[in-house]
């Protein structure tokens, strides 16, 4: 039985809005090239003056806690060379944002594992400031910074939505939709191949299959088989197919997500 699943899926399954419309991209995010950690960790150190441009004041907390962390599991904090501190205009008002992860900005010495996330990455925290502090609004799942970007909705002043995607692909067969709720993003719908796949309503999780069954590219009887899967597989569904009787679902870590017809899944009473 196949219990390995994408639980990137999983912890983004998000709660959605009413159809699929896909909004003109605007800038997306880049790397802050100017983002020093050794500089951050000699600031916290020997208390030197810290260049806000360098090593932005909310990298300080971070930092002292990841510290606390690495030497309590017996290692030592390094700083990494280049660091994936990400930087993005989410409202428009020429004030950047930052998107970070412990394992793109640091190391722990001798305790290597300590800010891993496997193979699957970690998620970001995007900080954003707020009457004078910064805070966490929202967490990206994304493999690079161009697969984050800025959308023109909502109209009007305020945060835009959020959308990620693949970076080098286009088309990218999975695009996940953040929406801002007034205090953080929240997680709004996927699209995969053009069709929308909603999270409200939708059962989430591992869920045995009742018969083989194939795996398609679309929800559709004639959609394109992506995988094929015996009884014995547990998917993760990740969501319902919008107007049609299909989840959509990952199979395994390394297998290709796709749909299947509701009724090939096992109810979870069975």
């Amino acid at each position: 039985m196949q219990t390995s699943v994408r639980t990137i899926a999983l912890t983004a399954v998000l709660a959605g809005a009413s159809a699929v419309c896909v909004a003109a991209a605007q800038p997306h995010a880049e790397v802050d090239a100017r983002i020093s950690i050794a500089h951050c960790l000699d600031t916290i150190a020997h208390g030197s003056a810290r260049d806000d441009a360098r090593c932005p004041v909310f990298l300080i907390d971070a930092l002292k806690q990841a510290d606390q962390t690495c030497t309590e599991a017996g290692g030592q904090l390094e700083a990494l060379a280049t660091p994936e501190v990400w930087t993005v205009d989410v409202n428009g008002d020429g004030v950047a944002e930052y998107a970070f992860e412990y394992e793109g900005i640091v190391s722990c010495k001798d305790a290597w594992s300590v800010f891993s996330c496997g193979s699957l990455g970690c998620a970001k925290a995007l900080y954003q400031k707020h009457a004078g502090a910064w805070q966490a609004v929202a967490e990206i799942w994304a493999d690079a910074a161009q697969s984050l970007e800025v959308l023109e909705t909502p109209p009007g002043p305020g945060n835009r939505d959020l959308r990620v995607g693949c970076a080098g692909q286009n088309p990218c067969d999975e695009y996940w939709y953040l929406q801002w709720d007034g205090r953080q993003y929240a997680r709004g719908y996927l699209e995969a191949r053009g069709h929308r796949v909603d999270f409200v309503d939708s059962i989430h999780g591992l869920y045995g299959l009742v018969r083989e069954t194939d795996v398609l590219a679309t929800p559709t009887a004639d959609g394109a088989v992506v995988g094929h899967y015996g009884s014995d597989t547990e998917v993760a569904i990740v969501g319902t197919a919008s107007g049609a009787d299909y989840y959509y679902v990952s199979p395994c870590n390394a297998c290709a997500s796709g749909f299947v017809r509701k009724a090939a899944v096992r109810p979870p009473q069975q």
